[in-house]
């Protein structure tokens, strides 16, 4: 999907860049081998479903970013510059050091691995991936591209409502196993991890959206304890009603 959405011409800018944190300090090893940490540069507009993620896990990280608007109203998908760093034209980019990845769960996973404690060992860090890729077949895909388009993005007259209620009934299903094997404050535990930037970032639309959701005290308790952090409520708690067309 293009920009996973596209918004309405008169959507307001949020701001053109923005840094925050701070980086680690550079480890023996750097210092040994001269390599610098280079500021990262992501790609891509606020109030993107996918880049919402990976700019939340930078604040909570404490890592120094610059962000810049790019896609839905800004443009910018389309240049030679940006199509050589992801040839789909698609946000976000993360931009360091000359380098370039792309797709939101690939930023995810290489943020968590340098600045986050992802585990070491490939069994346990596989633990956590597995949930982080279920989730975003079974969690994002009816919940972005479907609901929060169909209810969003499309009139209620050209509402495709057999497939809004497909959405529906696979997302209930997904999100009971989620709560299912929530394991403490956040999804793994105590610290927040891979997991918890995957599907934590999608439940402020998840319930602000007005659709048939499972009544799940568990996993609305999960968000709430989301909707206290700082880094939650300035990166993924944006309100999304100008992006609705009229008759939406």
């Amino acid at each position: 999907m293009q920009d996973e959405l596209c918004c309405n011409s008169n959507f307001e800018a949020i701001g053109s860049t923005r840094m925050t944190g701070h980086y680690p300090a550079a480890t023996k090893s750097d210092i040994q081998f001269g390599r610098q940490l280079k500021m990262i540069k992501i790609h891509g507009r606020k109030t993107s479903a996918n880049v919402q993620p990976v700019i939340w896990c930078l604040d909570e990280l404490g890592v120094d970013y610059e962000r810049l608007d790019v896609g839905g109203p800004f443009g910018g998908t389309d240049t030679p510059e940006f199509l050589g760093m992801n040839p789909l034209g698609l946000v976000p980019v993360l931009e360091e050091d000359g380098q370039a990845i792309s797709e939101a769960v690939t930023i995810l996973r290489y943020l968590m691995r340098r600045f986050g404690g992802h585990p070491s060992d490939p069994m346990a860090a596989a633990q956590i991936e597995k949930w982080a890729d279920m989730s975003r077949q079974h969690i994002y895909v009816p919940l972005i591209p479907t609901i929060f388009i169909q209810m969003v993005r499309v009139t209620a007259e050209d509402r495709n409502g057999a497939a809004v209620a497909q959405a529906e009934a696979a997302l209930k299903q997904a999100m009971a196993i989620f709560e299912a094997n929530i394991k403490g404050p956040f999804f793994g535990g105590d610290a927040l991890n891979l997991v918890d930037y995957q599907v934590g970032g999608l439940l402020y639309r998840y319930y602000e959206l007005d659709f048939d959701r499972a009544d799940l005290p568990q996993l609305k308790a999960y968000y709430d304890r989301l909707c206290e952090r700082k880094a939650y409520q300035e990166n993924i708690m944006i309100d999304f009603s100008a992006m609705k067309v009229p008759g939406a």
